[in-house]
Parts: C-alpha cells; structure tokens; sequence
C-alpha cells in the first residue's frame, strides 16, 4: 500500500458525509456528491485499505458505567527499556491512548476504569509494577466535556485541494 496516498475534495467530502453518519449508504452519498455509486464505493475501499478510514461503533463511557479517566505521564528508566514499557501498557485494556512524548516524560497514556478504586488498583498492581516505569503523574478528568474526535473533513485547505478544484471555487 501506498503510504503517500493523497486525499483530495472528494475523499475529504465522502469522510465528512461518514462522520456525520457512519452507516450512510453509497447511493446517498452519490446521490448528494452528484458522482456515481462505483466513484463512491471505490473512494470508500481505497480509504479502507490505506487504513485513512476506520468504520466503527463509539460507546459512550459514562453512559456505559466508566467513570474514572485520567491521563498518567510516565518517566522510564533506564531509557533503553522504553519501547518494552510501552509494549507491556499496550496490553492493558484500561489503557485507552498510549503515545511517546517529549518533555519531563516518556509516555503518556488514558486510562478507562469503571471507578476510582478500579483506576487504583490498575496504577498500584499494573502499572506501576512494569519494569522500567520509574515515576507517574496522575491527572484525574472530573467531567469530560468533549471527547476526541477524530473529524478531519475540516482539514480540507487549499492545500488539498486539486488544481481542477481550485479552479472551480474561482469560479463561483
């Protein structure tokens, strides 16, 4: 697979029509893009196979009885066993966002419990037992106003736009 592939206005508009409703038909979004069903369906493959576009169900977690989330920056020492840390926080369920960082910490990870004993036990008899995490720092989300999204449809610049688009929005 090609990892340069390069979206256009069309692909930026057939994820924006998904995001708004993931389970949007082909033929609707033919229909409102004024392109045929094959355009649409072979956009949507190509995006699934360059793995741009993953169709999925969210849960909300409050609703769904987690209501303990916190972000936890950990230092890693030595250094040399930082990608063996993150391999073995990679395995925990309750670990929801793992990433490499920069500054004061190593990693920075999200961790999803059903409550506040649960997150705990998790950072006493998980975490802070991996070899190699030497410090945390633990911060406690009270009430979560907007979770992540992953909406890029308003990333379309002029940047992404093809030349023939660029011409069409002089135009009008």
């Amino acid at each position: 697979m090609d990892s340069t592939y390069k979206l256009d206005s069309m692909d930026f508009a057939i994820l924006a029509h998904l995001q708004a409703d993931g389970r949007r038909s082909f033929t609707a979004l033919a229909d409102e893009l004024d392109v045929s069903v094959g355009t649409v369906r072979n956009r949507y493959n190509r995006l699934v196979q360059e793995n741009i576009l993953h169709i999925i169900g969210w849960t909300d977690p409050v609703r769904a009885g987690f209501n303990s989330y916190a972000r936890v920056n950990i230092e890693v020492r030595p250094t040399a066993l930082l990608h063996q840390v993150a391999d073995q926080l990679l395995l925990l369920q309750e670990v929801t966002f793992l990433a490499f960082t920069s500054g004061s910490y190593d990693l920075e990870i999200n961790l999803l419990c059903k409550d506040n004993l649960q997150l705990m036990e998790v950072m006493h008899e998980k975490i802070h037992k991996v070899e190699g995490v030497y410090e945390t720092n633990t911060t406690i989300y009270f009430k979560v106003l907007k979770w992540a999204s992953h909406d890029v449809s308003s990333a379309l610049t002029a940047d992404a736009l093809t030349t023939r688009d660029k011409s069409e929005i002089k135009e009008k």
